[in-house]
Order: structure tokens, then C-alpha cells, then sequence
């Protein structure tokens, strides 16, 4: 009993003293690895502890195996999600970039466009101004013509009523010095002081205080047959001139009222014209201001989305590059730490051949 307690004794030792050898082997090429950092020296102290807890080196190239297969697992499952998010990210980088490529070339379009608009409108009231000045200065001047017209009308008028009048008063003065002129042929050849004096207040009357033929009747001191047959020959020269111009009062006014017409009529033609040409300038004018409205408001618009759009944007870059970077630094670790796992596979497994 005694010899056989003292076998196991002595074979346990043996395996205790191979196994720790074949682990003091491991550390030792452990140790002399290329890829040396904590996570070997962590996979080291594991790597040693199961080891010696365990008699078969198959169970910890097991439990090596299985770490490797892990980490393989947890890399791809982070391949396939950094693949959705940066998917994910680009999208909305394109979507964000091609917005804001959109609206700076529409911000830019309405800048121009506002330009343009602001130097038609300026345009449009300058030329606003001018036909309003036009328009004002045609209506004067129709107001002017018309004027005129009733002005030379009334003149005519009262020049004609004027000359009939005159007309009557020498029909009478004719009359009273022809019966002077026979009443007195019978007593004598000179007319009484009485009868001149009343003649030459009734052509003053008729004839006005200037009129040559007044005066030449004031100064007259002889009236005799001879000399009222003179005055009666120059008063019917007057009358008969007055009559004649009556008589063409009619055409003449028929002249005035054409030409008045014809005036009236071009005036009116330009004023018409001018006056279309006013409200089209008008209506443009509106259409102009409000398309201005529109594009001021419009532009004010984007000039408040492009730089949210552009925030935006850039934030989106960052994740994306934080993202990426992060993702490749866990990628270099995890690689790193496979081909450690790999090497300590290789390690371990040589002790079974052993």
C-alpha cells in the first residue's frame, strides 16, 4: 500500500514537473515575441494559469482557439456595422452636399437677379418721372390751346357783333349826312356849326377817338356839300369793309375751329400714346417691385438655411471621420491582437508535439 501511495506520488510529480516545465517553455518564447504589449502579457498570465490547471494543452488551444474565433466574430460584426453607418453618413453627406451646392448657386442667382431688378426699378421711376412731367406739360398745353381757342372765338364774336353795330350806326350816320348834304344843296354849301359838331361826337362814337377818319373830321372847319360827299364816300368805305369782314367772319371761324381741330387732335394722339406708355411703365414698375419682394425674400431665406445646411454638413464630416477613425483604431487592436493569439496558438501547439 505504502509503494503504491509512494508510485502515485512520484508520478504525479513527474507530470507536475513536465508540465511546468512545458509552460516555463511557452512563457520563455512568449517573452520573446515581437508583439509585445499588455494585452500579451494579460493572454501570457492566462495562457499560464490554464496551463497549469489543466494536464492537456488541447483544452487551453481550446480556450486559445476560441478567444481567436471571438475576436474574428466581434470584428466582422463591427465590419458589417461601421459599413451601415459609414453607408449611413455618406448618404447624408451627398444628400447635404448637394443642398448646399443647390442653394449657394441659387443664392448666388438671386443676388444677380435682385441686382438686375434694383437697376430696372431705378430705371422705371426715372422713366416714370419723365412721362409724368410729359403728361402734366401736354395737359397745360391742351388747357393752353383750348384756352386760345375759346379766347380768339369770343374776340370774333364780339368783333362781329361789334361790326354790326358799327354797320347800323353808319347806315344812320350815311343816311342823316345824305339828307343833310340834299337839304342843304337848296340853301346853302355849308352845313351848320350844330350838325358838325354832332356828326363828329357820333363818329367818335362809332369810329372810336383814333380812328383817322375822326380826326380828320375834327379838324374839318369847312363842311360844305364837297366835303361831307367825301366823309360820306369814306364812311360807306368803312361800312362796307366792316360788312365784307363780317361776311367772312363765318370761314374765318370755320379756319380756326379746323386748325383748333387738327391741334386738339395731335395733342390728344401724343397724350394718348404717352399716357399707355405711362401705365405699362407703371404696371412694370409693380411687377418689378414685387418680383424684387420675392427674390429679397427669397434669398433672405436662404441665407439663413445655407449656413445651418453648411453646420450640418460639417458635422456629419466630423462623425464621419471620427467614426472611421475609431473604427480603424479598433481594427489595428483587434488585428494586433489576433496575430498575438495566433502566435501563442502556434506556441502552445508545439508543446504537443512534444
Amino acid at each position: 500500500m505504502k509503494q503504491v501511495t509512494f508510485l502515485f506520488i512520484l508520478f504525479t510529480l513527474t507530470i507536475q514537473t513536465q508540465l511546468q516545465s512545458k509552460v516555463d517553455q511557452v512563457m520563455a518564447q512568449m517573452d520573446k515575441m515581437a508583439l509585445k504589449n499588455d494585452f500579451s502579457k494579460q493572454l501570457a498570465g492566462l495562457i499560464e494559469l490554464k496551463m497549469l490547471q489543466s494536464s492537456y494543452v488541447e483544452e487551453v488551444l481550446k480556450e486559445i482557439k476560441g478567444i481567436r474565433d471571438q475576436l474574428i466574430a466581434d470584428q466582422s460584426v463591427e465590419d458589417q456595422e461601421y459599413a451601415k453607418k459609414i453607408g449611413q453618413l455618406n448618404v447624408e453627406i451627398e444628400i447635404l452636399e448637394i443642398q448646399t451646392e443647390k442653394l449657394a448657386k441659387e443664392l448666388q442667382r438671386l443676388n444677380q437677379q435682385i441686382a438686375e431688378l434694383n437697376e430696372d426699378i431705378s430705371k422705371l421711376i426715372g422713366t416714370q418721372q419723365s412721362q409724368e412731367k410729359q403728361l402734366s406739360t401736354l395737359n397745360s398745353k391742351e388747357e393752353e390751346i383750348r384756352n386760345q381757342y375759346k379766347s380768339e372765338i369770343e374776340t370774333l364774336k364780339q368783333r362781329t357783333t361789334n361790326n354790326i353795330k358799327s354797320i347800323d350806326g353808319l347806315n344812320e350816320m350815311i343816311a342823316k349826312l345824305q339828307q343833310a348834304v340834299f337839304a342843304e344843296q337848296s340853301k346853302t354849301t355849308v352845313l351848320s356849326q350844330q350838325h358838325t359838331k354832332q356828326y363828329v361826337d357820333d363818329l367818335r362814337n362809332q369810329l372810336g377817338p383814333n380812328h383817322p377818319l375822326t380826326a380828320l373830321v375834327a379838324v374839318t372847319t369847312k363842311f360844305d356839300v364837297p366835303t361831307v360827299t367825301r366823309i360820306i364816300q369814306l364812311l360807306e368805305n368803312i361800312r362796307d369793309e366792316r360788312i365784307q369782314e363780317n361776311a367772312g367772319a363765318d370761314e374765318y371761324e370755320a379756319k380756326v375751329n379746323s386748325s383748333y381741330q387738327v391741334t386738339l387732335k395731335e395733342v390728344t394722339e401724343v397724350r394718348e400714346r404717352l399716357s399707355a406708355d405711362y401705365s405699362r411703365t407703371v404696371v412694370t414698375l409693380k411687377r418689378r417691385n414685387e418680383e424684387n419682394a420675392l427674390s429679397t425674400k427669397s434669398r433672405n431665406q436662404i441665407q439663413k438655411d445655407l449656413p445651418i445646411a453648411q453646420d450640418l454638413l460639417q458635422q456629419y464630416r466630423n462623425e464621419r471621420e471620427i467614426v472611421q477613425s475609431n473604427y480603424n483604431l479598433r481594427s489595428a487592436k483587434r488585428e494586433n491582437e489576433v496575430k498575438i493569439i495566433t502566435q501563442a496558438y502556434t506556441i502552445v501547439a508545439q508543446q504537443v508535439r512534444v
